[in-house]
């Protein structure tokens, strides 16, 4: 009896603990929901209210400089390497294929785009991968990113889209904010990027310089650890059927939660792929969908990629899960397909998840840019991969 007490009482504090603190911040996130002038949670804005997006006069000039930056720097990582990459998110660290299932009982205001019929399963391949715009060792800290392609959509395509396109494709990071914030402090730190792609100690410097040193360092500060233990976050917004949000994955199981490993400077340099690799060798990941929906252009913003929606003014809504069997995760045929033949575009999708805001509408002219350039040099083609069978 005595052992019994023993074994169950660390089980009951700890229960009590969490009880506890999930309590607290239910408790603090609805004194911050009282003190907000934000309109009610559930009074979503339409996508295309005024003020959702304010596009700027000199926002194609300032695209066509960034365009023609980072053309430069996928030549410089070429010369290094003899092979044209992305701009962005150089170092592949995982490709796997999966099932995104849509709640079965989603309620009906979510019931948006690919969302739009409860139940429905889709296939589904993700690439997991260093932001950087360099191959760093992974004892470099820095975003870590997912792309995600969804197979099968149906519905209305964006503007310019062939309706035989039947793709979506999102793009996540580690972070629930980005620090390029706009277009024109996008054009700033690219043109730093590109004067000091050699000495990256030197950018750093000059990053310190900057009013936003703290944002700009924000990067720099995530927790280098198991990627397959983090949350994944659009940091940009999308349309959602007829209203607007940012939407994110959050790892369901305990095992992708407690594979937290923190990298070490003693670790091999490409210990994150090893880590993957050793973890989809054996056990399945799950991911929950979610979306928070804007209601108002100043507390939920399209235009500043840098702001935090807050959960208090815009919770997080379930909206399905996207699960990845155990497989191999670091095939090689698999990561040269990827890199080398697939395209993945935002832009080339649904009109329900059209891409708002100034990060993403650079996005449209600076991802094709950087398929034709990578595609040119490696003398390669990069399509619409159809179905995830395509995929080795």
């Amino acid at each position: 009896m005595t052992h019994l007490f023993h074994s169950i009482v660390p089980i009951l504090f700890t229960a009590m603990a969490e009880a506890l603190k999930e309590t607290m911040s239910s408790a603090w996130t609805g004194i911050k929901r009282g003190l907000s002038s934000a309109p009610p949670n559930d009074a979503y804005l339409a996508w295309d209210a005024p003020g959702v997006e304010t596009i700027k006069s000199d926002e194609e000039e300032k695209t066509q400089q960034i365009k023609d930056v980072m053309e430069r720097m996928q030549k410089r990582n070429f010369d290094l390497h003899r092979h044209a990459f992305r701009a962005t998110h150089v170092k592949t660290q995982g490709i796997v294929k999966g099932k995104l299932q849509v709640h079965s009982d989603l309620p009906e205001h979510l019931r948006q785009g690919i969302f739009a019929e409860p139940g429905k399963t889709y296939d589904v391949a993700a690439r997991y991968a260093n932001e950087p715009y360099l191959l760093q060792r992974d004892q470099e800290p820095g975003p870590r990113g997912l792309g995600l392609k969804v197979f099968d959509v149906t519905g209305p395509r964006l503007e310019g889209v062939d309706e035989s396109v039947n793709t979506q494709d999102f793009f996540f990071n580690n972070a629930p904010s980005i620090e390029l914030t706009d277009v024109d402090t996008t054009l700033e730190i690219m043109s730093l990027r590109e004067k000091y792609f050699d000495d990256p100690a030197a950018l750093g410097r000059h990053l310190k310089l900057r009013s936003d040193m703290i944002k700009q360092h924000a990067p720099y500060m995530l927790p280098d650890t198991n990627i397959i233990s983090h949350a994944m976050y659009t940091q940009s917004a999308f349309r959602f059927g007829q209203y607007y949000g940012h939407l994110a994955l959050f790892p369901v199981l305990e095992t992708q939660k407690a594979a937290d490993d923190k990298v070490k400077n003693d670790d091999p340099s490409c210990v994150l792929s090893d880590w993957l690799f050793d973890y989809f060798a054996g056990k399945e990941a799950k991911y929950e969908f979610k979306i928070q929906l804007g209601t108002d252009p100043a507390h939920h913003p399209t235009e500043d990629g840098s702001v935090v929606w807050d959960e208090a003014t815009s919770p997080y809504q379930s909206l399905g899960t996207i699960t990845f069997p155990a497989q191999d995760s670091f095939g090689q045929e698999r990561r040269v397909f990827w890199e080398d033949r697939m395209s993945l575009d935002a832009w080339r999708g649904l009109a329900a998840h059209r891409p708002l805001g100034g990060i993403n509408r650079l996005r449209k002219g600076v991802y094709p840019h950087s398929k034709k350039t990578r595609d040119r040099i490696n003398v390669s083609k990069s399509e619409d991969v159809r179905s995830v069978d395509e995929i080795p």
